[in-house]
């Protein structure tokens, strides 16, 4: 369930910024756009917020999304709309999103990524990723000791 309300928020944000700099701008219509904020909803939440950011944390997880946005919005802009360049219209979406996403990352870590039922069970599954550490003494002090007391 925390999937499907993180996919939400995302989807809104994407949507929001894309109608904003592309339909404001540009003239793209809301089906466009609204499929554009499918796709990179789907994708970017895949890649960036599932892969990256448990693995390299928020600030490789938000430049991978700029990436991802500016890579995404200008090719899918340019096949639903051919008629016009939209290089700059993907930098200034990919901007205004990666802003929203650095506090999109933290929500996801606290509520998506630790989420007390999925933890336990990795946990469960994954013990021999555990990294054990045993703990080693010096028996000279034990020596010490039992000369001490036969002296």
């Amino acid at each position: 369930m925390n999937h499907v309300v993180a996919l939400i928020i995302k989807f809104v944000m994407i949507t929001a910024v894309l109608w904003l700099i592309l339909g404001g701008f540009f003239n793209v219509g809301f089906g466009n756009i609204f499929l554009i904020s499918i796709i990179m909803t789907g994708v970017a939440y895949l890649i960036g917020d599932l892969w990256i950011l448990p693995q390299f944390g928020n600030v490789v997880a938000t430049i991978a999304d700029f990436g991802l946005v500016f890579a995404g919005v200008w090719a899918l802009a340019a096949i639903f709309e051919p008629t016009a360049n939209f290089g700059s219209a993907a930098f200034f979406s990919a901007v205004i999103i990666a802003i929203g996403e650095i506090f999109f990352h933290m929500y996801v870590r606290n509520t998506v990524l630790n989420n007390p039922e999925t933890t336990a069970d990795n946990n469960r599954q994954n013990t021999s990723d555990r990294n054990l550490q045993t703990e080693f003494g010096t028996e000279t002090d034990a020596a010490r000791r039992g000369k001490k007391n036969k002296d």
